[in-house]
């Protein structure tokens, strides 16, 4: 068998001549002493090969290279992906589905020693949040395996996207997203994450609580007149969120706490009647720490036709897996008559204890 090396074409012919006869020689010296220089084709190491356009799984349902769970997802405020599996192999194997990748009737070579295949898949259903869009400048990501990197500006890896390349055997696998300034990481080949906003992996955004329900009656005597109403029925119901992130405001939490804010509507004045009431004393949130104290306190008023509904609006900073939470809501007198400047008192008050949940 004659060797591999062959002269450059742009070398002289006499060169090239020359260079032949060398080889023959060298041949025909080797086969005498009865053995035969042998050669291999290898797929160059840094070979690479990526596509965002395959829709299905290219590697095997249940195999060992696909992630359990939510072990490949990251999350941030402007971005959500899963890895869906990452592949390390010496020759293309069975059972996964390359050739949406490598097209048809493809078989490259083995790698040479030292190297091997490597394959990242990103999942097509990352999951069911949904991300804010991120501005100019808030968004960059970088996969690397081994020395070869992709970087991405104002997003991160397409759902579906294969990335496949020729790479030192066990080489690191990494992928890095900074969102806002803020930096998650994630180890493919120890299947480990840092770095993250831990609310964002644990339970709901959002919830409402059943209503409170209750009617009070309020009555005075101011000289030698009584004043007095009766039924001031009411019907409130919480709104409740875990927030870390804000638009137009950023981050509003560090990355093991979440903010929790709460909202509720409230009849404030009605027929000449006004029911002014103190959110921060009506209201006790309590959670896993015990009771809250608001981190901020405010109302926005709507004028309706001889009413006011005012809509307040607490928050609290709690611990990222703090998921129940109790609300204790006690609406207290008095109720003010303003155009007699008279205060009633009330009776009927009760304690409304209920529950929310975000598991």
């Amino acid at each position: 068998m004659s060797p591999k090396g062959i002269a450059p074409a742009h070398r002289p012919a006499l060169r090239r001549s020359a260079f032949a006869l060398l080889a023959t020689a060298a041949v025909m010296s080797v086969a005498a002493c009865g053995e035969t220089p042998t050669g291999t084709l290898h797929t160059r190491a840094g070979y690479t090969l990526t596509s965002d356009e395959i829709p299905v799984s290219v590697c095997p349902a249940e195999d060992a290279a696909r992630f359990a769970d939510d072990e490949g997802l990251l999350l941030g405020a402007h971005f959500e992906l899963r890895v869906e599996c990452v592949a390390s192999f010496d020759a293309l194997p069975e059972g996964f589905q390359l050739d949406y990748l490598l097209g048809e009737h493809v078989n490259l070579y083995s790698p040479e020693p030292g190297y091997e295949f490597t394959l990242v898949q990103f999942s097509h259903e990352p999951g069911d949040a949904e991300p804010f869009n991120a501005e100019a400048g808030e968004l960059a990501a970088t996969l690397k395996i081994g020395d070869r990197a992709w970087d991405f500006d104002g997003e991160v890896p397409a759902p579906g996207a294969v990335y496949f390349t020729v790479a030192k055997k066990d080489a690191p696998i990494t992928l890095e997203v900074v969102d806002a300034e803020r930096t998650q990481t994630m180890d493919l080949r120890e299947r480990t994450r840092d770095g993250l906003i831990q609310a964002l992996y644990t339970g709901k955004a959002s919830v409402e609580t059943e209503a409170a329900k209750g009617s009070v009656d309020g009555r005075t005597t101011q000289g030698s007149y009584e004043y007095w109403f009766d039924d001031w029925e009411y019907e409130t119901v919480f709104y409740l969120s875990r927030d870390v992130f804000q638009p137009g405001t950023g981050w509003v939490a560090e990355p093991d706490r979440a903010l929790l804010t709460v909202e509720f509507g409230w009849l404030h004045s009605a027929s000449g009647l006004e029911w002014p009431i103190d959110p921060k004393k009506v209201l006790k949130v309590s959670g896993p720490e015990g009771e809250l104290a608001p981190v901020s306190s405010n109302h926005a008023d709507e004028d309706l036709t001889d009413a006011v509904w005012r809509t307040y609006t607490l928050t609290y900073d709690v611990p990222a897996d703090a998921l129940a939470f109790t609300l204790n809501f006690h609406p207290v007198g008095p109720v003010k008559w303003p155009e007699e400047d008279v205060s009633l008192p009330l009776s009927g008050e009760k304690n409304h204890e209920i529950a929310a949940s975000f598991e």
